[in-house]
């Protein structure tokens, strides 16, 4: 049990550091397209990387739901 529950966070933890960069560029275009004016080019950059960003986090959702029921499932009883 031990093996399994180091191995899913180890996995787990994999996921977030993979997952993280992604969401940090997401979280990132959200302020700019709160503070910049729609019409100007930095709107639209950031509306773009917003797009991809969010296209990559879907299938990083996926394996991240996965991973944490992994590691809550392996969890060892206190």
């Amino acid at each position: 049990m031990t093996v399994t529950y180091a191995n899913s966070l180890a996995l787990l933890k994999a996921h977030l550091a993979d997952y993280q960069p992604q969401l940090e560029r997401a979280i990132a275009a959200l302020h700019v397209l709160q503070t910049a004016d729609p019409t100007a080019e930095a709107f639209s950059d950031a509306l773009a990387e917003l797009h991809v960003a969010a296209t990559i986090l879907e299938p990083y959702s996926q394996s991240m739901v996965e991973a944490i029921n992994q590691y809550t499932e392996d969890l060892p009883d206190d």
